[in-house]
């Protein structure tokens, strides 16, 4: 009876350590976007509100569309730490600024997000793809 106890313990351990890694993939993290108008135009703060603390060089935001008055469309994907950033890791607090200085040419005196699409994502380190975490779009989008 204890060898059979000990031998479906030993089974039962093997089965769920062997799930250890497949369990561990992409984190859970909460975000979500507030969007502002001040003289700058519009501007959408990337809040991380809870979830697991991942680092800052996994995690990509790409606007697309947005309109930078006197430059023209801009579409491109940014590292945090080019949104305002600062840090290595990313926890509940930290805020990520999409605004017409930090996606916009120096020329464009006005940012314009009615019509953009901002996807924050999760990238696994080595791979060109990952996860999306939080989608937000602009009113006219």
């Amino acid at each position: 009876m204890v060898a059979i106890t000990v031998l479906l313990a030993a089974t039962a351990a093997t089965f769920f350590m062997g799930f250890e890694g497949s369990l561990s993939g992409s984190p859970t993290v909460a975000v979500q976007g507030e969007f502002a108008v001040d003289s700058g135009g519009h501007e959408l703060a990337v809040e991380f509100t809870g979830g697991d603390v991942v680092a800052s060089e996994n995690v990509k935001i790409h606007v697309a569309n947005a309109g930078c008055r006197g430059v023209g469309s801009v579409t491109d994907r940014y590292g945090v730490g080019e949104l305002g950033v600062s840090g290595s890791t990313i926890a509940a607090g930290t805020d990520a600024q999409v605004t017409v200085g930090n996606v916009c040419p120096t020329a464009a005196s006005q940012l314009d997000l009615s019509r953009t699409e901002v996807t924050v994502s999760w990238v696994e380190p080595g791979a060109a793809s990952g996860q999306v975490l939080y989608r937000w779009r602009g009113p006219g989008a």
